[in-house]
């Protein structure tokens, strides 16, 4: 009793503190581990991605394919973000149709699989196939034959930062020389 109150708050805030200190660097560690884990996360990490819009769409399978549906020659810049997003790096064209210039690696079946569509270039890639330091090349124009047109698309995988070569379907002669579909 001969103790003043604010010594007797001061000793139990300490105690308090002492018992709650453990707690605290248990969660302390556990948020720093978290960050540490996103932080070495590779950017280009497949995520489960869902978009379908009128001009084209991109949809992750439970088994970790993605379905790819092109058809209108809109916002590539989109399409190649959605496809990153999805864990494929791409060098995607519209208007140019556009393949690697030294030839593809032998892994392209492995990776892409084109499927029969209305006109629409309709796709099937598996991420998991692609080699380190690869990126799948997707170029795709309109070609025109008489009073027909289609999409014409060529398609590669290569070394990251390989050149393409790009050449415009030229309106009128098919698809303009270009190669479609796998090569």
């Amino acid at each position: 009793m001969d103790r003043p109150p604010e010594a007797i708050t001061a000793r139990a805030r300490t105690r308090r503190l002492r018992r709650n200190l453990p707690g605290v660097s248990a969660a302390g560690l556990a948020v720093g581990i978290g960050l540490a884990l996103a932080w070495s996360s590779s950017p280009s990490a497949a995520r489960t991605v869902h978009v379908n819009l009128d001009a084209w769409s991109v949809n992750t399978t439970s088994t970790g394919l993605v379905n790819v549906t092109i058809r209108e020659l809109k916002d590539p810049a989109g399409l190649a973000r959605t496809l990153a997003n999805a864990g494929i790096p791409v060098q995607l064209t519209f208007g140019r149709v556009c393949s690697p210039a030294s030839g593809d690696l032998p892994q392209l079946s492995q990776v892409l699989h084109k499927l029969g569509g209305r006109g629409d270039v309709v796709l099937t890639i598996n991420p998991a196939a692609m080699p380190a330091g690869t990126e799948l090349v997707i170029g795709i124009g309109t070609f025109h034959y008489g009073s027909r047109q289609g999409l014409a698309a060529a398609f590669g995988l290569t070394n990251v930062g390989s050149p393409l070569d790009c050449r415009t379907p030229n309106p009128g002669a098919g698809s303009g020389g270009v190669k479609t579909g796998i090569h």
